[in-house]
């Protein structure tokens, strides 16, 4: 990046995590893995037929800094405080970001890692960051034709449907008859040592 380019930034080529700008990108990995199913047959090698695409992977290294590096923007110390609040904030919210780089930009990411560290050697701390892509799920509705459901039409299941929070009431306690009075006093007498 030149001097000039640095200065007179037009806001093409930064890295950005959601509404934090890095003023260095040290580091980009993409991890894009998939997972062959393994079946174990009798005779032979274990058979793979299908293969399971996991989630894309992100890793940045970068840095921030407590100097200027966009010409008449925001500096010192209160922009290291601002962006280590922003990356908590990411985190504990847990939702998903746009990761924007020079190369690419990736859309629903969410935050895995984060470490930040900061060393004697001068006003700037280094952010390192893993996130995954999130795939959502789409709730669909659909109905059941009432054909369908067990006893059709008139069955017996309508209007069974059980209720939240209602009291179920107690169970009633029959008292033994007398065979199992009985059988139990036989069995008390055995385990006290009373019995033959």
């Amino acid at each position: 990046m030149s001097f000039t380019s640095l200065v007179f930034h037009h806001g093409t080529g930064r890295t950005s995590v959601g509404a934090i700008l890095l003023d260095a990108l040290v580091e980009e990995s993409t991890k894009l893995s998939s997972r062959a199913t393994s079946y174990v047959v009798e005779d032979g090698a274990p058979i793979s037929d299908h293969v399971v695409s996991e989630a894309e992977q992100l890793s940045l290294s970068g840095w921030v800094t407590a100097a200027d590096t966009v010409l008449f923007g925001g500096a010192g110390r209160s922009k290291l405080i601002a962006t280590k609040d922003a990356l908590r904030a990411i985190h504990k919210e847990r939702l998903p970001v746009v990761v924007s780089t020079g190369l690419d930009t990736y859309t629903d990411m969410v935050m895995e890692s984060c470490q930040i560290s900061r060393s004697a050697k001068g006003e700037f701390f280094n952010v390192e960051c893993d996130f995954r892509k999130i795939r959502k799920a789409t709730l669909r509705h659909a109905d059941i034709p009432p054909e369908k459901v067990k006893g059709g039409k008139g069955g017996k299941a309508k209007g069974k449907a059980g209720a939240t929070k209602t009291n179920a009431g107690k169970a009633g306690t029959k008292p033994g008859t007398e065979k199992q009075k009985t059988d139990w006093k036989k069995i008390m007498d055995i385990i006290m040592g009373r019995g033959k």
